[in-house]
C-alpha cells in the first residue's frame, strides 16, 4: 500500500513538471556570432574587440533571464572558425552553450571567458578563408525544430562586422537568401546586429531580415543594438488578435501590443528548515464544517476525512439588500461576456486629453500580418487622414472571450504606423488633490513675485546648472541591481558584497559642486529666514542657506569650547552630524541624541 501511494505522488510530480514543460510564456533565444578575424579588431567606440563586446552583451542578457524569466531558452554559437563540434559533420561551427534552459552554471561558463581571458582561445582557432552563413542559419533552424516545446517566439540574433562577405560569389548570396525565406515559414525571426561605425545594412543583410519576416521594403526598419537588446530582455508581445469593426460589414484585423513589461523579480522559494529542501505548495479545495471552525477543533483524530469539491459547487455571492445572491462560476463567466471580443467604433473626435488622466498602461494597436492588402491599406488610410486632421477615436475593446469590454481611446502615431490605446478614466478613477494642494501652490494674487533682477536670474542660473535630462535608461531599478548582483555572486562562488549605488537618489555633493560659484550671492541676497514647506510647528524655522551650503567644519578645540560655553545646543543638526563626524562617532538620531553623544565624547577625553 505504501508503495502505491509513492508510485501516485510520483506521478503526480512527473505529471506537474510536464505541465510547466506545456504550460507558461517562454522565449526562445540562439544567439550566432561571426568568428573569423576581423571581430578580434577592436571596436574604435568601446576600445575592445568586436567579439568581446558581444560575449559581454550574452552575459548581460543571461544576468536579465536570471532574474526576470527562468523559462526562456538561450544558446550560443560561433562561425567562422577551424575546429567544430565533434558529434556534428558541419564544419567551422562551435557550440558555446546548447539551447537550454538559462542556469547559473551558462553564466558562470561566459564570466571565465570574458575574466578569464578565455576568449583569446577562439582568437587563435579563427579561420580566415571559411564563412558558412548558410550552414550556420540552417544549423539554428534544425536546433530549434528538434525542441517540441511551446515558444511565444523563436529567434535568430546574428552578430557581424562584416557587411558584405560574399562580394562576389552570387551562388552563395541566392542559398542564403533561400534559406532566410525559410525562416518565416519555419516560424522563426532573424535579426542582424552590424558591429562598427561604417557597416552598411542594405548591402546584404538587410535582405536577409526583409525575407525573414516577409514584410514590405516599406515597412521594413533597422533595430539598433540598443533597441534590439532591450527587446531581448523586455520583449514587447502580441496582446491579442481580434477584428476591428468599423460598421456593419467593414472588418480589419489587428494586433494589440503590450508597449511595457512589469518588471519581475526573483519569487520567494519555500524551504524546509531541518532538510534546506525546496517544497511544493498545492491548492484545493474543501467542505468547512462550522461547528467545528467554531469551535477551534484541530485534533488529528477527530479529523474527518475531505470530500472531493467540484468545480460545479463552488459559488461566488454578491451582497445586495443585505441578501447574498449565489453565483455559479459560468453565471460570473456569462455576466461579463457582453460583446464578442473585438474593437468597436463608438465616435471620433478632436483629440483633448490630459497626461494626467492616463491611469493605466497604454497598448499599441497595428495592423495584422496578413496577406490581405485591404486591410493594410484601410487601417493605414485611418491613421493618416486622423492624424492629418488631429482625430481621435472613441472605442469599445474587448480583449479576452471571457472579459467584459472597457472605453477605449485611439491616438493615432503615423510615424509608427498605428494607434496609442489609452483607457478612458471615469470619476471614481480621477484623484481630486486640488483642496489638499493648494498651500503648495503659487498664487500670484495673494503674494506678488520679487521685482529685484538679480535675485531672479541668480535662481534661473542656479536652476540651468542644477538642470539635467531626464531619461529613464540613465536610472538602474536598485531593487533590480541588488538581485542582480546576488546572481552575480553566486555564479563566481564570491562572499556578500555591499549592495550597488542607487542611482535614483539625488547627488547632492556634486549638485554642491555646480553651484559652488552662486552660494555666497544667494546667502547675501537670501539672508533672512524662511519655513520650510511641511507640517512643522511654526516656531521652528531654517536658514535657506544653511540647507544649501556646507555646514562648516571644527575642529575639536572649538568643539569642547562650544560645549563648555553651552552653545553646542544652538548648532543645526547638519553641523552636529559634520562635529561627529570629526570625532569619529556614528551620525545617525535626532537632535538631542547627537547633541548628548557630542557631550559623552568631550567628557571622556577630558577623563583620559
Amino acid at each position: 500500500m505504501a508503495s502505491l501511494i509513492e508510485e501516485v505522488f510520483e506521478d503526480a510530480d512527473k505529471s506537474e513538471e510536464n505541465l510547466k514543460e506545456l504550460y507558461g510564456v517562454r522565449d526562445g533565444i540562439f544567439f550566432v556570432i561571426d568568428a573569423t578575424p576581423p571581430m578580434f579588431e577592436n571596436d574604435p567606440t568601446e576600445e575592445i574587440p568586436y567579439f568581446l563586446q558581444c560575449i559581454r552583451q550574452y552575459e548581460e542578457i543571461l544576468k536579465q533571464k536570471l532574474v526576470w524569466n527562468r523559462q526562456d531558452w538561450v544558446g550560443l554559437i560561433l562561425f567562422g572558425t577551424e575546429k567544430c563540434d565533434e558529434d556534428s559533420e558541419i564544419k567551422h561551427i562551435l557550440t558555446l552553450q546548447k539551447l537550454n534552459p538559462v542556469s547559473v552554471d551558462n553564466l558562470k561558463e561566459m564570466i571565465k571567458i570574458d575574466k578569464g581571458r578565455k576568449w583569446e582561445y577562439y582568437k587563435d582557432i579563427a579561420s580566415s578563408a571559411a564563412y558558412p552563413l548558410h550552414d550556420v542559419l540552417w544549423h539554428a533552424a534544425r536546433t530549434f525544430s528538434s525542441i517540441d516545446v511551446t515558444m511565444a517566439s523563436r529567434r535568430v540574433i546574428l552578430f557581424t562586422c562584416q557587411d558584405d562577405p560574399f562580394l562576389t560569389d552570387q551562388n552563395e548570396r541566392h542559398r542564403i537568401r533561400i534559406k532566410a525565406t525559410n525562416y518565416s515559414d519555419l516560424g522563426l525571426q532573424l535579426s542582424v546586429v552590424g558591429l562598427g561605425e561604417n557597416w552598411n545594412h542594405d548591402l546584404f543583410y538587410k535582405d536577409l531580415e526583409i525575407l525573414s519576416e516577409k514584410i514590405d521594403r516599406d515597412d521594413y526598419k533597422r533595430i539598433s543594438l540598443k533597441d534590439l537588446v532591450e527587446q531581448v530582455k523586455l520583449p514587447s508581445r502580441n496582446m491579442a488578435k481580434i477584428p476591428w469593426r468599423l460598421g456593419e460589414n467593414v472588418i480589419i484585423d489587428v494586433l494589440v501590443r503590450n508597449l511595457s513589461v512589469k518588471t519581475q523579480y526573483l519569487k520567494k522559494e519555500c524551504m524546509s528548515k531541518e532538510t534546506n529542501v525546496p517544497l511544493t505548495s498545492h491548492t484545493y479545495w474543501k467542505t468547512v464544517n462550522n461547528s467545528d471552525n467554531e469551535k477551534g477543533v484541530d485534533d488529528e483524530e477527530n479529523e474527518q476525512p475531505l470530500k472531493p469539491v467540484l468545480q460545479s459547487q463552488i459559488q461566488k455571492y454578491q451582497e445586495f439588500g443585505n441578501r447574498r445572491i449565489c453565483f455559479t462560476l459560468a453565471e460570473v463567466r456569462s455576466l461579463s461576456t457582453i460583446r464578442e471580443p473585438g474593437i468597436d467604433l463608438i465616435c471620433i473626435k478632436p483629440i483633448f486629453y490630459h497626461p494626467l488622466y492616463h491611469f493605466g498602461t497604454p497598448y499599441f494597436v497595428a495592423p495584422d500580418k496578413s496577406n490581405r492588402k485591404d486591410n493594410k491599406l484601410l487601417f493605414g488610410a485611418f491613421v493618416n487622414k486622423c492624424d492629418l486632421r488631429n482625430l481621435m477615436i472613441i472605442c469599445a475593446v474587448t480583449i479576452r472571450k471571457h472579459s467584459s469590454p472597457k472605453l477605449y481611446t485611439m491616438i493615432p502615431n503615423a510615424k509608427n504606423g498605428g494607434f496609442y490605446l489609452y483607457q478612458l478614466p471615469f470619476k471614481e478613477h480621477i484623484r481630486k488633490n486640488v483642496k489638499y494642494a493648494l498651500k503648495y501652490m503659487y498664487n500670484n494674487n495673494d503674494s506678488n513675485s520679487s521685482s529685484d533682477t538679480n535675485r531672479v536670474e541668480l535662481l534661473k542660473n542656479i536652476i540651468r546648472k542644477l538642470r539635467i535630462r531626464y531619461d529613464a535608461t540613465l536610472f538602474s531599478n536598485p531593487k533590480l541591481q541588488v538581485q542582480l548582483q546576488t546572481i552575480e555572486t553566486l555564479a563566481l562562488d564570491l562572499e556578500q558584497r555591499e549592495p550597488p549605488p542607487d542611482d535614483t537618489l539625488p547627488k547632492s555633493d556634486e549638485m554642491r559642486s555646480r553651484v559652488q560659484n552662486f552660494l555666497d550671492q544667494y546667502n547675501e541676497m537670501f539672508n533672512e529666514e524662511v519655513e520650510c514647506v511641511s507640517d512643522v510647528p511654526p516656531n521652528k524655522k531654517k536658514k535657506v542657506s544653511e540647507v544649501i551650503a556646507k555646514p562648516a567644519a571644527f575642529n575639536k578645540e572649538e568643539i569642547r569650547k562650544l560645549v563648555e560655553q553651552e552653545k553646542i545646543n544652538s548648532v543645526n543638526v547638519l553641523q552636529l552630524k559634520s562635529i561627529l563626524k570629526t570625532l569619529g562617532f556614528k551620525t545617525s538620531g535626532n537632535k538631542n541624541e547627537l547633541i548628548n553623544r557630542i557631550k559623552e565624547a568631550i567628557d571622556f577625553q577630558k577623563d583620559k
